[in-house]
Parts: C-alpha cells; sequence; structure tokens
C-alpha cells in the first residue's frame, strides 16, 4: 500500500496510454476557450465497486505517452496541482477536472481516464483537443486636431500615432477654428429664428383676447336694445287705439 501511494505522489511521468474503454474507440474532441475564462470538463464511467482506482489528467507528449498533470488519491476529495484541480466520484460513475485561469500556454491534446500505476499506464475515456485563443481587444479610433504656426493634423489609429504636416496655405484644409465659427453661427441663427416665431405666437395670443373682449362688450349692450325696442312697440299700439273710431 504504501509503495502505491508513493507511485501517486511522485511528480507527473511518461504514461504509455491505452485508447478506447469499454471496447470503443476514443473519438477526439475539439473544445475552443478564450484566455482568463475557466474550464471545466466531466469525463464519465461505468459506476466503480470494490478498490479505488485513481483517475488522471493527462498532457500528450506523442501518439501514445502522456505526461500526467493532476490525479486523484482518493475518492471525492479535490486535488489541485498549480491551476488545474480534479474530483472523482466513483459510485456516480465520473470525475471532473478544473482549469483556472485559462492561458495560451494550456493549449494542446489530453486525455482523462483511470490510471494504472503499476503498470504506469492510463486507459483512456475521452481525448481533448483544447484551444485557448487571446482574449479579442477593442480599440477606438479617433482623430485629434491641432494647430500651429505649421498646421499640424495627429490621427490615432489603434494606438499607434500617424502625423502629416502640411503649410499654412495648402487647399483644401479647414482650420477648426473656421468650424468653431460655423458651428456658433449656426446656434446664433437658430436662436433668432426661435425668438422671432416666439413673438409672433404671442402677437396672435393677444389679438385672439381683444377679439374676445369686443364681443363680449357688444353683447352686453344688447338687452338696451332689447328694451328700446319693447318700449317703442308700446308707444305704436297707443297710437293705434288713440286712433281708432
Amino acid at each position: 500500500m504504501a509503495w502505491r501511494c508513493s507511485q501517486l505522489l511522485l511528480a507527473p511521468v511518461l504514461l504509455v496510454c491505452c485508447p478506447g474503454t469499454w471496447g470503443s474507440t476514443v473519438v477526439s474532441e475539439e473544445l475552443h476557450q478564450v484566455v482568463g475564462q475557466n474550464f471545466s470538463v466531466r469525463c464519465q464511467y461505468k459506476p466503480e465497486a470494490g478498490p479505488y482506482v485513481p483517475k488522471s489528467w493527462c498532457r500528450q507528449t506523442s501518439p501514445n505517452r502522456c505526461n500526467r498533470v493532476v490525479t486523484t488519491s482518493e475518492p471525492r476529495k479535490a486535488i489541485k496541482e498549480s491551476q488545474h484541480a480534479i474530483w472523482d466520484d466513483p459510485e456516480a460513475g465520473f470525475f471532473s477536472v478544473t482549469i483556472t485561469p485559462l492561458t495560451e500556454k494550456d493549449s494542446a491534446v489530453y486525455w482523462c481516464g483511470s490510471f494504472n500505476p503499476s503498470r504506469n499506464v492510463i486507459n483512456i475515456l475521452r481525448n481533448i483537443s483544447l484551444v485557448v485563443s487571446p482574449a479579442t481587444t477593442i480599440f477606438v479610433s479617433f482623430l485629434v486636431l491641432t494647430t500651429s504656426p505649421e498646421e499640424t493634423t495627429g490621427s490615432f489609429i489603434n494606438g499607434s500615432e500617424h502625423r502629416n504636416q502640411s503649410s499654412p496655405s495648402s487647399p483644401g484644409c479647414i482650420s477648426p477654428r473656421i468650424l468653431v465659427f460655423v458651428q456658433y453661427g449656426l446656434l446664433l441663427f437658430k436662436g433668432l429664428m426661435l425668438s422671432v416665431f416666439c413673438v409672433v405666437l404671442c402677437g396672435r395670443c393677444c389679438q385672439r383676447q381683444e377679439y374676445t373682449a369686443e364681443t363680449v362688450t357688444e353683447y352686453a349692450s344688447l338687452p338696451d336694445i332689447s328694451e328700446s325696442l319693447g318700449t317703442f312697440g308700446y308707444l305704436s299700439g297707443c297710437e293705434k287705439n288713440a286712433y281708432s273710431p
């Protein structure tokens, strides 16, 4: 037993690998990840009973050989080697491997399987080709305009600087000051137009109020006219009665 434990505690050694398990051929898989991410993979097998069989995560060095990266020593106990960790549950029939965080150097072909210390052989369960790509960086392109005795325009694109110098009298070059004056002129013109619109609108509102006041005054004088008409009718009736035989 002590000899077996010493085998497991040795530094990663070169292993002879037996492809396939349960009489089947292992198909190569290709997985793509990005630098800085956490990578986790699960390797399944038939649930085991009896003496514990170690499980290993192995990095391929040649078609039939690999170096052990991390190997279990007992069931349901996490083992960590550098950025690699492994955990095995024989009763459930699987073990998992985690790499945190990923680097470009982790790109390689890996095997996961059961490890036989006495024969120094790993029975491959999965053959994984891990491709770790660098994280994409977005560069924002922008333009910087400056003025000097000799007008210079500088542009910074993708972090590198490019400068083109031209004389002050070069045709086709517009000074930033002229652009600023044009913008201020447009703003002033818009402000004047808005003021004129407000004045016209206020004038129309005042005219409507005056028209309404005149109409109310005219309607207020209508009862006097009605009374006058009533009096005139009464007098006309009296005159008819006076001249009647």
